[in-house]
């Protein structure tokens, strides 16, 4: 007997990079919610130009490889304004997300930290 399984699509296979520069008065162009103090991870709020392709309310997972999660709003900007252009963010649709928040942080550790144990 034949089986047919249907692969599951694990959330870091939709991880997507997008590169940005500043604009001439040196502002990326979006806001950003969530962070730590809130306990939430750093959100994409706001996108204030149509022809990025960031989308409010997505996962901001890296900037310029260095990983977010974890950071408060006001870190995250520190980590963004100390970045070279272009400023290159690692994001993740929120909808994309079906799995438990345990499995979820623990495959943001081993992202981060190359641990696959």
């Amino acid at each position: 007997m034949s089986k047919n399984v249907k692969k599951k699509s694990h959330w870091t296979n939709r991880v997507h990079e997008v590169v940005l520069s500043r604009g001439p008065s040196g502002k990326l162009w979006f806001e950003l919610e969530g962070g730590a103090e809130n306990g939430q991870f750093p959100v994409i709020g706001e996108v204030k130009l149509d022809r990025v392709k960031l989308n409010q309310d997505e996962l901001l997972l890296e900037v310029n490889d260095t990983p977010v999660a974890g950071l408060t709003i006001r870190d995250v900007w520190a980590v963004i304004r100390h970045c070279k252009d272009p400023v290159r963010l690692k994001c993740v649709k929120q909808a994309c997300l079906n799995v438990l928040p345990e499995e979820f942080n623990v495959s943001i550790f081993r992202l981060q930290t190359g641990y696959n144990h």
